[in-house]
């Protein structure tokens, strides 16, 4: 992708020639899906903000575009750099997008909020002013074509005090099937997110879906704040897209487009937060949660009385909170190339711990792994230090394993030992937030398929049954299996590893 847009513009520089424009970046694969709400346009601190999450290595930002109402002060007209209305003259979403640009972070601006031109300033319900919208989107969409490919259409339609009127999921759905198209005339590029509910309303969502919601977005985003814990999500995921499933045959990513926890709330310190950060990424990848963005990089006055941050990854004096460095531990842990799955190294506890989780992550190979280690509990008190277990894991002999706190990203002290294709890590704290273990498997490990430290015809048998089922059962490694390294598990992979246990070369092509 880098190499991409720097050839394009080397050709431009050059020899003036035209190039198609670089396909959109995709979280999990060329970018972290992990971002975060940044602060309006207007904030004479964006810079400084943004720097933060750059340092963070955050690599999303959502936001607000410059509002309807503002871009299109007059009928007909369209301003994103500098609206002529009190107290928003400063609101240049040129500056922000390319300072964001310039920071290695992809903006994923909201299209939002009504005009009073148009339908009282509500939620458009007319024609008129759902193509006027529609005009809106275009404008944005083709000025920031070269810089911006993913949009959202609004923001928690279903509620009164953004919709402007009480909600109305099916207008929603009329009003993305006019806007999407507009987008994408401007950008055929551009990949739309749509929804954008606040929680996971499912009544609002299904009568979206039956005007047709679901066939103008890419990207389905819920808002999912809660008071408990961020993994009792997950049964409401699954519903969720079992009622997708109804109305498409496509398969549309859903992301968390903006939830957090709030340290106003009793429930939630400032520890706690950053633990709810981190399980909250954690658990949002394993269910295949596209991309999760939290609410929000700055100190958000909603609830207190300007005492408390609240939902903030900075304070007031714009220093890094507990869930600023729990979030920069996500990022050094998981960038992309980074995918769940599931548990391939046989992941154990022994004694079990109660609420616990083991989820595995790949990273640039399938010899790099990470393994995140948690209790799901809730509540999360500050003075709970965890529960002491070992961990088991199938692994040669051979494979390197560190442990690195998921608050500080302290590198933990671990006491491992081998046996049998087996690695336990005894006396290991598990925590009610994620401890990621990087595991590195070594080439040498090519070919012992069940990670016994030996090779065996039941390793040659193991990759043939990879072959067979068109997936490696538990306890078999596909890239061990991979022996000739050709990216895909044949019967010429099993045949070479039984070479190897008669001592004979491998013979791969």
């Amino acid at each position: 992708m880098k190499a991409f847009r720097a050839i394009a513009g080397i050709l431009i520089l050059l020899f003036g020639l035209p190039v198609a424009a670089a396909p959109p970046v995709r979280p999990g694969i060329d970018i972290a899906p992990f971002g975060s709400q940044t602060v309006w346009p207007v904030n004479g601190q964006l810079a400084t903000y943004n720097g933060r999450l750059q340092q963070a290595g955050i690599q999303w930002a959502r936001f607000d575009l410059c509002w309807w109402s503002l871009a299109e002060l007059t009928k007909g007209e369209f301003n994103f750099t500098s609206p002529n209305h009190p107290g928003y003259q400063g609101w240049n979403t040129d500056a922000a997008i390319a300072d964001l640009k310039a920071r290695g972070i992809e903006p994923f601006p909201i299209l939002c909020y009504g005009n009073p031109h148009y339908d009282n300033g509500q939620g458009p319900f007319s024609d008129a002013g759902r193509a006027a919208f529609g005009d809106y989107c275009y404008a944005a969409a083709s000025r920031y074509k070269d810089s911006v490919n993913y949009w959202e259409v609004w923001n928690e339609p279903n509620l009164e005090m953004f919709w402007g009127r009480a909600p109305h999921p099916a207008d929603y759905a009329r009003l993305v099937a006019v806007a999407a198209p507009r987008i994408r005339q401007a950008n055929p590029n551009a990949v739309i997110a749509g929804g954008a509910v606040a929680g996971i309303d499912l009544a609002f969502l299904e009568t979206a879906f039956q005007h047709g919601l679901l066939d103008h977005i890419d990207i389905l985003t819920v808002h999912p704040y809660r008071i408990s814990p961020p993994e009792s999500i997950n049964g409401e995921i699954a519903t969720l897209r079992a009622r997708m499933a109804v109305y498409t045959s496509r398969t549309i990513p859903i992301w968390t487009g903006e939830w957090g926890y709030n340290t106003w709330w009793s429930e939630v310190t400032p520890m706690g937060q950053a633990k709810c950060l981190g399980r909250m990424m954690v658990n949002n990848l394993s269910i295949g949660i596209g991309n999760s963005i939290w609410f929000s990089v700055h100190a958000f006055q909603e609830i207190s009385d300007g005492s408390d941050p609240e939902w903030a990854l900075l304070d007031y004096g714009l220093n890094p909170r507990p869930s600023w460095q729990a979030f920069k531990v996500v990022n050094d842990r998981l960038p992309a190339p980074v995918t769940h799955v599931g548990n391939p190294l046989g992941g154990s506890f022994s004694p079990a711990v109660s609420n616990q989780r083991l989820e595995t992550f790949q990273r640039d190979s399938e010899r790099h792994m990470v393994v995140a280690v948690w209790q799901a509990r809730w509540p999360i008190p500050d003075s709970y230090s965890g529960t002491t277990t070992s961990v088991r894991l199938n692994l040669p002999a051979d494979a390197t394993v560190r442990a690195y706190d998921g608050l500080s990203g302290a590198e933990v002290a671990l006491t491992p030992s081998h046996s049998a294709g087996v690695t336990t890590l005894s006396n290991f704290r598990v925590r009610d937030y994620p401890i990621y273990l990087d595991i590195q498997i070594p080439d040498s490990a090519r070919g012992d398929v069940d990670g016994d430290g030996v090779i065996t015809p039941a390793d040659a048998q193991g990759a043939f049954l990879c072959y067979v089922l068109g997936q490696c059962p538990d306890g078999v490694n596909r890239d061990r299996a991979d022996l000739c390294a050709t990216g895909a598990v044949t019967p010429r992979d099993a045949q070479a590893i039984f070479r190897l246990w008669l001592g004979l070369p491998p013979d791969c092509p």
